[in-house]
């Protein structure tokens, strides 16, 4: 992971929360959706309510594995407990997302003490029932 890249993309993150904070009719935050501008080569991050919150300029350097990094990025938020804000509701998630708004990849899952990250828990989940309905069976 390139770190100029994720320090890029971890401003444009905090950035996104306190530009939330200044919105008039912002009550409350579910989820934000971050777009990939192929046309003026952005990132746009959106709230819930299709607000854009920010708008970064990427270089070439930046797109190379731009879920993975983004990814990262926002796990170390998380750790950082940026998404434990008053009016940030659960379940929350971050979405990488086209330009109709339809999600590619959750990026990043928050519900109360369980935090997904890549879907990785409903896979290990899944693995878990069927080892255990096998073992039952048996």
């Amino acid at each position: 992971m390139n770190k100029l890249t994720a320090s890029i993309f971890e401003i444009a993150i905090k950035e996104s929360i306190v530009n939330y904070e200044s919105i008039e009719d912002s009550s409350s935050l579910g989820d934000m959706y971050l777009y990939h501008d192929t046309e003026d080569n952005s990132l746009v991050i959106y709230d819930d309510a299709e607000h854009i919150l920010n708008r970064v300029q990427l270089s070439d350097n930046h797109i190379l594995n731009l879920a993975y990094t983004l990814r990262q990025v926002l796990q170390q938020a998380g750790r950082e407990r940026l998404f434990e804000q008053d009016y940030i509701l659960k379940p929350f998630s971050v979405s990488l997302v086209d330009k109709d708004f339809a999600v590619i990849e959750e990026l990043y899952f928050l519900d109360d003490d369980t935090k997904k990250y890549n879907n990785t828990i409903w896979t290990n989940i899944e693995k878990d029932l069927d080892e255990f309905i096998e073992n039952l069976l048996q």
